[in-house]
């Protein structure tokens, strides 16, 4: 393949993404990491035609310009792409990456007016595009410890795509810059080797066409987590929602049947929770049940699973805890309640009901959430702020 050729299937490829990352735009407007990413793709598909234009000689006097602003803009395309990348992870960037697309703007341009040949070019636009790799990657690693990384999948396969095309281009570029000091006739157009083909068009192809998709990859990852936490969290409180709960329980309880195991059941209310939103008002109601829920994850996710069963009610599984162990962490809940400051004044307690299943008993999930309720009923009426243990039947 002869370098023009693979400049213009560069070009096509750079108008393709840019065609895609514009699609993704117009799909999510009210996103604004989505527009950055089309702005991106438009700019590195305008440089590539910029440039490839003029090495086919159709810049006549305007060659100088051209190369200034194909380069420009594809330097451009990447610290767009990076903020792009920082605006998904909820990340500030401010307006000093501009600053680097000017400077890098200047001294091309100085390149020019100093007559600079094609060599010294490359080095620039190597050196620049190094910058922008080394940004994007370093935002890549810093997404996994971001305001977002507890509630999305840490190494998904976008992010692993994302960078090893990163890997990619870099070590391209840095190779390309190594043999230009040693062996610039190489990249000497028109007659450029293969190798030079090879660096300067066809494996950013593939790069460019990898990181692209990386991009798309890691937002749809994130649709999907999202979709998946909609339809299995409760909204208020974050802990499982009640469909979630029982699909949970249920398998936990087979499981417990099977293997001949223990398995314990908590049915939990929040006392006179009525009275808390008839005195302060629904805001604090529903700011309680998101605390309670918030101390009930922390507390009961170890081992174990809770959700809202509904309204004030919550539940919680833990399979493989005996009654010593559940009798312990009933205890425990209802202090952290008792101590917890909801920031209304008052003090809220919670009651607790406990079924277990023994090893080797047979129970269904609705009969053991059945004892749970009416040990809760037990401990509601026999004062609250309490727990008791379901009845031996």
């Amino acid at each position: 393949m002869n370098p023009f050729t693979a400049s213009i299937a560069l070009a096509i490829v750079q108008f393709c993404s840019g065609v895609i990352m514009t699609g993704l735009f117009i799909s999510t407007p009210s996103e604004r990491f989505t527009r950055l990413w089309a702005l991106s793709g438009v700019f590195s598909a305008l440089g590539i035609c910029v440039t490839v234009a003029v090495y086919a000689g159709l810049a006549g006097s305007l060659r100088p310009l051209g190369l200034l602003l194909g380069n420009t803009l594809v330097f451009s395309s990447g610290i767009v792409a990076w903020r792009g990348l920082r605006s998904f992870y909820q990340r500030q960037s401010g307006d000093w990456p501009w600053m680097l697309v000017i400077a890098y703007a200047v001294s091309f341009t100085a390149l020019l007016i100093g007559g600079a040949d094609f060599t010294h070019r490359a080095y620039l636009a190597v050196g620049g595009m190094q910058v922008v790799f080394c940004l994007v990657l370093l935002e890549f690693f810093k997404g996994l410890s971001g305001p977002l990384a507890a509630r999305y999948p840490r190494w998904t396969f976008g992010r692993w795509i994302g960078i090893v095309a990163l890997l990619i281009l870099s070590a391209t570029h840095v190779s390309r810059l190594l043999l230009s000091l040693s062996h610039p006739e190489l990249f000497m157009p028109p007659e450029m080797s293969s190798l030079g083909v090879g660096l300067i068009y066809l494996i950013p192809i593939s790069g460019t066409l990898l990181l692209s998709v990386s991009l798309m990859m890691i937002y749809f990852e994130r649709l999907l987590a999202d979709k998946q936490r909609l339809a299995t969290e409760d909204e208020l409180t974050g802990t499982l929602n009640r469909r979630e709960l029982v699909r949970c329980g249920e398998e936990a309880l087979a499981r417990a049947v099977q293997g001949r195991r223990v398995l314990t059941l908590a049915f939990i209310d929040v006392d006179h929770f009525k009275d808390i939103n008839d005195t302060h008002g629904h805001l604090v109601g529903d700011r309680v049940l998101a605390d309670i829920g918030a101390l009930l994850r922390e507390h009961c996710c170890q081992g174990g699973m809770v959700g809202r069963y509904g309204g004030e009610e919550f539940c919680a599984v833990f399979p493989d805890w005996s009654e010593a162990q559940a009798r312990q962490i009933a205890q425990h809940l209802l202090e952290t309640v008792r101590n917890h400051d909801f920031g209304h004044g008052q003090t809220v307690t919670i009651s607790v009901g406990l079924a277990v299943l023994s090893p080797g008993q047979s129970s269904s999930w609705d009969a053991l959430v059945h004892e749970a309720d009416l040990a809760l009923y037990r401990a509601k009426s026999e004062g609250r702020n309490a727990f008791r243990m379901a009845l031996a039947a």
